[in-house]
C-alpha cells in the first residue's frame, strides 16, 4: 500500500492537469491573418469544442463569435493581446446561442464593439444573453482595414437567425453552426432549428461562396466544401427517419 498511494497521487495529479488543460482556449492559423479560435465546454457529462475565427488587419483584431464562457472569453483576448500585439476593434456573432454570444459583456466591458443581425439581436433580448451594439448589414460586402467580408443569411436552419462570414481574400467560409464538419454523425442540437429549410439554406451558401477553401464548422474539424455536402447528407438522413 505504501508503494501504491504515491502512484495513485501521481495518476490523480496527471488526470486533473489533463481535464485542465481540456478546457483551455486552443488557437490555430488557418490562413494569412486568420486563426480559429477553439472553445470547450460540457454538456450532460461530454466537453464539446466550439470554433470561431480571430482576423487581423491593419485597423486592429476583429472576431467572428467568441469563445464559450467568460474565462475561455478572457484567455481568447490575452492571446490576441500577447501573439498579435493588437486592439480588438469588434465581434461578429453568427446566432443567439451561449454558445456564440453568452456573456458579451466581457467584451463590451473591454469597449468592444458586437454585431449581430436585426433578429440576432431580438432573440438574444428574449433569452437574456445581452445585447448587441450594433446591427450588421447583411449580404453584402464590407471591409476592416484591409480586410474584405461579408455575412450572409442563407435562411433558417441550424437557428433561425444563423449568420456565415465569408473571407474573399483567404477563400474562407465561416459556417458556424449551419454547418457540420465533415465527420459528424448526427445534426447535434436541433432545439431551435429549421429542418424543412436547412438544406435549402445550405445549398444557398454552396450557390453564393462557390470558391471557398476552407470551411469552418461551429463544432468540429474545419476541411474544405465537402463539410457542406455532409450536412446535406446528415439532413436527408435525418429526413429519412
Amino acid at each position: 500500500m505504501k508503494t501504491l498511494r504515491p502512484l495513485l497521487l501521481i495518476l490523480f495529479f496527471i488526470t486533473a492537469h489533463t481535464l485542465a488543460y481540456a478546457q483551455q482556449l486552443e488557437v490555430k492559423k488557418l490562413a494569412k491573418n486568420v486563426w480559429v479560435h477553439t472553445s470547450y465546454n460540457t454538456f450532460k457529462g461530454t466537453t464539446y469544442p466550439s470554433n470561431g475565427l480571430i482576423i487581423s488587419t491593419s485597423d486592429g483584431v476583429f472576431l467572428i463569435d467568441k469563445a464559450w464562457g467568460d474565462e475561455q472569453t478572457e484567455q481568447l483576448l490575452a492571446w490576441v493581446k500577447d501573439n498579435l500585439k493588437q486592439p480588438v476593434r469588434m465581434c461578429i456573432v453568427t446566432h443567439a446561442h451561449d454558445d456564440r454570444m453568452g456573456g458579451i459583456t466581457v467584451l463590451q466591458k473591454q469597449n468592444i464593439a458586437v454585431l449581430s443581425s436585426a433578429q440576432t439581436a431580438q432573440l438574444a433580448a428574449a433569452q437574456n444573453l445581452g445585447k448587441p451594439d450594433s446591427i450588421l448589414q447583411l449580404n453584402q460586402p464590407f471591409s476592416v482595414g484591409e480586410q474584405k467580408l461579408v455575412a450572409f443569411y442563407p435562411g433558417a436552419g441550424h437557428t433561425v437567425d444563423n449568420l456565415v462570414v465569408y473571407l474573399p481574400q483567404q477563400k474562407v467560409l465561416f459556417g458556424g453552426c449551419l454547418v457540420k464538419d465533415a465527420k459528424a454523425i448526427d445534426l447535434g442540437n436541433t432545439a431551435d432549428a429549421d429542418l424543412s429549410n436547412w438544406p435549402n439554406a445550405i445549398q444557398q451558401v454552396q450557390k453564393e461562396f462557390p470558391k471557398a477553401k476552407l470551411v469552418v464548422p461551429g463544432h468540429g474539424q474545419w476541411s474544405d466544401q465537402v463539410a457542406l455536402t455532409h450536412t446535406l447528407y446528415l439532413l436527408q438522413q435525418h429526413a429519412k427517419k
